[in-house]
């Protein structure tokens, strides 16, 4: 394997570190495939960073955070630590950017240092970002690894159903999104709030929107129309709205115009024919989601369930009216996406990365259209927060 790649953690979040209802961290996954040298963790809140290395430090994987060190600030990790490969995993107003302080890929760019990059890209739309983009791209041409975090084009269970459909006659004719999230103990008030959060299609339905993309084939953008039911709106209530650290709700101090929409409802068309829809929702209690994705075809029908935890694929193929379920449960896309990452830095093999900048992008577009859209049909229209915010 050669020598070890030298490691840091922007951010010292769940996505990076871990939570109680986020068991897909990255450093976990690292520490389980090896290699790697961890030379640094800086988060804004250094408090936080401090917590999240001295755990690590206190866990088996100690020799791989040996020699590192937190950071208040990103930029000294980069300029002290040097890192060869970053992990960024920061809330979405605080990456994507131009500007400072919110350009870390940028300055990660001009360094020469890999990125892996989690979604969304950015809380602002692909317009107000283009100039990333174009960064993103020329430092991919120079051979930057650039990896973004849809996970699921790594999961097995999605590469059965790229098999399946490329036997499947015409190709997809209809793909069904549906995500109902668990509201209840998501305590975090950034979240309740579109305007640092980003809302949750974009945070959260991207992922099905990245595979539509990835299974159906480019999205026909102006074909996009949507609608959502308003918090603050008749039938926007929720019954068990959790509690921030202040003891009050967590929308208590959110202006109903920027509260997350309960539930949203869209359709649309890919440019090669396949209709589209998605129906999401922050309806649920407790933690767990509830997650489907169902494809159309020629006598073929595929539905992929709870692909975040036990994954099935339940398929009816064509000239056949039975069927079977095929269970995943022992597949890790979160590990398969990091692995691939790791590699393609160590091999140069940049085709390893099945989820690169400008691909995310569209992505990102297509999940701004829907959120765009919904917001529209309410006649509302709501202007991206500012990077000052």
């Amino acid at each position: 394997m050669g020598r070890d790649l030298r490691i840091a953690f922007i951010g010292a979040g769940g996505v990076n570190f871990g939570s109680p209802t986020k068991p897909w961290d990255h450093a976990t996954r690292l520490e389980k495939l090896g290699g790697v040298t961890v030379v640094g963790v800086a988060d804004p809140d250094m408090e936080k960073a401090q917590k999240a290395l001295a755990e690590r430090l206190a866990g088996p994987a100690r020799k791989m955070y040996a020699g590192a060190k937190a950071y208040a600030d990103e930029r000294a990790l980069l300029g002290e630590a040097r890192p060869e490969a970053v992990l960024i995993g920061l809330p979405p107003t605080a990456h994507g950017q131009s500007r400072p302080p919110h350009d870390m890929e940028m300055l990660c760019a001009a360094a020469g240092i890999h990125m892996f990059i989690e979604k969304p890209l950015s809380v602002l739309g692909p317009s107000e970002t283009a100039d990333v983009a174009a960064a993103m791209e020329a430092a991919a041409q120079r051979g930057l690894v650039i990896s973004v975090g849809y996970m699921f084009r790594y999961s097995r269970a999605v590469e059965k159903m790229r098999q399946i459909l490329d036997d499947c006659p015409g190709g997809p004719r209809a793909v069904s999104l549906r995500f109902d999230c668990a509201y209840t103990d998501i305590h975090r008030t950034s979240w309740w709030d579109i305007r640092r959060s980003g809302g949750p299609i974009l945070d959260q339905a991207t992922h099905l929107c990245d595979l539509a993309r990835m299974l159906c084939g480019e999205v026909d953008l102006p074909s996009v129309m949507a609608m959502q039911l308003n918090a603050a709106g008749p039938g926007g209530g929720l019954s068990h709205m959790p509690l921030g650290l202040d003891g009050r709700s967590v929308e208590q101090h959110v202006p109903g115009e920027f509260r997350l929409p309960m539930a949203t409802s869209a359709i649309w068309r890919h440019e090669q024919g396949t209709l589209g829809s998605l129906l999401h929702g922050v309806l649920l209690h407790g933690w767990k989601n509830e997650t489907e994705l169902e494809i159309w075809g020629d006598g073929l029908r595929m539905v992929l369930s709870d692909p975040y935890h036990s994954c099935q694929l339940s398929v009816r193929y064509p000239n056949n009216q039975g069927g079977e379920v095929l269970s995943f449960t022992d597949d890790d896309p979160f590990r398969s996406e990091i692995s691939a990452f790791l590699e393609a830095i160590r091999s140069g093999n940049r085709s390893l990365i099945r989820s690169g900048y400008a691909d995310a992008m569209r992505s990102h577009e297509f999940a701004w259209a829907i959120r765009r859209s919904a917001e529209g049909a309410r006649q509302h229209q709501h202007q991206p927060v500012t990077a000052e915010v």
